[in-house]
């Protein structure tokens, strides 16, 4: 890492650049010639709810969950020979547009929203505003002293009559303009359109977008002008093939060609974004398909596939994506991709695989969880997709426990894996890239819970006793949603109450009176009065604490004396503990135990002070119910 550094200081001292003692060491100049080509390899899940790795800031307009997308108006000359907006048709299912205003423009910005308008009239869009400072360093000092006043008054005026969300880019790309301005000079710019903007347009977000790097070496922080005016961090994220001033020299710097990638462009807007707390939004971007006249709609169809597939996943900081959608054909770069088969295909492909983008304001996309931090339960069909850079594309096989399952040759990599065909247990899911790059992970599958019929939780044994159960009666209520859980005293008295209105064919009347000081319960005093139950003390009965085997058994008993049976007395039974059973219990015990009702618990024990599951206990009053009725 030491030897990349001073590499890269030697580059920036040979260019002439100046290395500025900044906070965010991650957006000076040196690392602005440079690419973290670290492949980041990783699997995603797909989830409905954030994980831990999504951040959300509670900046204005921003979406807490989902990521705005679509592109900028294109004006033109509609069929009806009228000038208009031309790619509207294209931007269906989209939930963001945006528009360049000039902010020397002799018209006001109303006046154009016959172009705009119409993409923002339904209300399911967020609208994002360019106010390009026309004359770059020279509209700064412009702004400042008050000149365009009335106009930015008018503007936001407007602005805050609009129903959808608005965000305004105010002088974005400031570290790439011909006529450079002096950081000071902008920031000062800068404030006094906010300070305007948020008397008369309230709701509005404030946008700082340069550009992703710059061809004068300048650092994109030194422009930054402070938290508390900026709603949102933008981007201007270009991704080309060639640069434009012929420059072959330094593709890395330029971020074009094997760097001609958005993942690459984006970092260190990423880690200004991070640092300073805001979400990123992509304010225009995209891949030429057409350079000075040389066809390129194939390569830029890849990288802008590239670029939707995986930037809200590996940078999930980005909350809007906007393409560039204009461009002339005698322009040396042409980004118009409305009306090109090849990029609006790989483009609309790449929006319907990854699930993050919204197709409205008033929807809410999933998310991207990396497995390092999913902490879910794996069941069901997990949607998985997976990231890793390189400069060509890859193909990626999934395996499970070593075997095989798929190969994704298309971005993102997805693979959906069934969990229901896997065991109960530990397993390993991996993903190996073309490349050689490879993830993997382990994780664990439950079994899948066993219901009965009244959506309570039991083991597979104990369903069919339990439902049978439920329907002859004998499940009393407050046996909870877990019947796998040991029973409680009180519990198991209202089980008793059950199976005698089971057994009689009659209703238990309320008890006349409560001998216990520490209970209420009518079901509970019910089960005493009619004699199943006795406290544990003259006057207190322990509702919550646990029924013992012998207790169980000696309740039982009593129900079958009270509907008239007789239960022959016994001094000792055939059990090898019987030594450890109480003796107003030995008659029950040996009764139930020959009836088969109640069983030991293995090497002829009976286990007396041990505890029952519920369902243990509605299966030993079931076997009652038939066996004594």
């Amino acid at each position: 890492m030491k030897k990349a550094i001073s590499l890269l200081l030697a580059l920036a001292l040979s260019l002439g650049l100046t290395i500025p003692a900044l906070a965010d060491q991650s957006t000076t100049t040196l690392n602005t010639a440079y690419k973290d080509l670290d492949p980041r390899t990783e699997i995603y899940a797909v989830t409905q709810t954030p994980g831990p790795d999504y951040p959300y800031y509670g900046a204005k307009n921003e979406p807490n969950g989902g990521v705005y997308y679509g592109r900028t108006c294109q004006g033109g000359t509609l069929p009806d020979g009228r000038y208009g907006l031309i790619n509207q048709s294209h931007m269906d299912g989209e939930s963001a547009v945006s528009f360049y205003y000039e902010l020397n423009d002799t018209y006001s910005l109303e006046y154009w929203s016959y172009l705009y308008g119409p993409a923002i009239q339904s209300g399911d869009r967020a609208f994002l505003l360019y106010l390009n400072f026309s004359e770059e360093a020279a509209s700064c000092s412009k702004v400042t002293n008050g000149t365009y006043d009335s106009k930015l008054y008018e503007m936001f005026s407007y602005l805050n009559t609009l129903s959808c969300p608005v965000l305004v880019r105010i002088g974005g790309e400031m570290n790439v303009w011909g006529n450079a301005v002096k950081p000071a000079d902008f920031i000062a710019a800068y404030r006094h359109v906010v300070d305007i903007a948020r008397s008369q347009a309230p709701r509005a977000a404030m946008v700082f977008s340069p550009n992703f790097s710059s061809p004068h070496r300048v650092d994109m922080d030194t422009f930054y002008p402070g938290d508390q005016y900026v709603d949102w961090i933008g981007v201007s994220l270009y991704y080309n093939r060639w640069s434009n001033n012929g420059d072959t020299q330094r593709d890395e710097f330029y971020g074009v060609g094997a760097y001609g990638d958005a993942l690459l462009n984006v970092q260190q807007v990423v880690n200004m974004s991070r640092m300073h707390k805001k979400p990123l939004i992509v304010t225009e971007g995209g891949s030429a398909n057409k350079f000075q006249g040389t066809e390129n709609s194939a390569w830029a169809a890849d990288r802008m596939a590239r670029a939707y597939a995986f930037l809200p996943m590996v940078y999930p900081e980005i909350k809007c994506i906007i393409s560039s959608d204009y461009g002339e054909d005698w322009s040396n770069t042409y980004y118009t991709f409305y009306n090109n088969p090849t990029v609006a295909a790989a483009y609309r492909q790449a929006v319907s695989s990854n699930p993050t983008y919204t197709h409205s304001l008033h929807d809410t996309g999933s998310y991207y969880t990396k497995l390092s931090a999913y902490s879910g339960k794996w069941e069901g069909t997990m949607e998985l997709a997976a990231y890793s850079w390189a400069s060509d594309k890859l193909s990626a096989t999934w395996s499970v426990d070593g075997q095989v399952m798929a190969t994704a040759a298309d971005y993102p990599y997805s693979f959906r894996l069934d969990t229901a065909a896997l065991s109960a247990g530990s397993h390993t899911v991996a993903v190996t890239f073309s490349n050689g790059a490879a993830k993997s992970y382990t994780f664990q599958i439950t079994a899948p819970a066993i219901l009965a019929d009244n959506n309570a939780q039991v083991d597979g044994w104990a369903k069919s006793q339990v439902n049978e159960a439920i329907s002859s009666g004998l499940v009393a209520g407050g046996l909870g949603e877990d019947y796998r859980v040991n029973i409680t005293r009180a519990q198991f008295a209202a089980t008793t109450v059950k199976l005698y209105e089971a057994m009689s064919g009659e209703k238990a009347a309320p008890a006349a009176e409560n001998p216990f000081t520490d209970t209420s319960d009518p079901v509970i005093l019910q089960a005493a009065e009619l004699g199943f139950v006795y406290g544990i003390t003259g006057d207190t009965f322990a509702p919550g604490r646990l029924v013992t085997r012998e207790q169980a058994a000696a309740m039982l008993s009593r129900v079958y004396t009270k509907l008239g049976g007789e239960i022959p007395q016994v001094t000792a039974t055939s059990f090898a503990d019987d030594s450890g059973i109480s003796g107003y219990a030995k008659s029950s015990v040996a009764f139930m135990a020959e009836k088969g009702i109640v069983s030991g618990k293995g090497e002829n024990r009976f286990d007396p002070s041990g505890s029952a599951s519920v369902q243990e206990a509605l299966s030993i009053a079931l076997r009652m119910y038939k066996s004594l009725k």
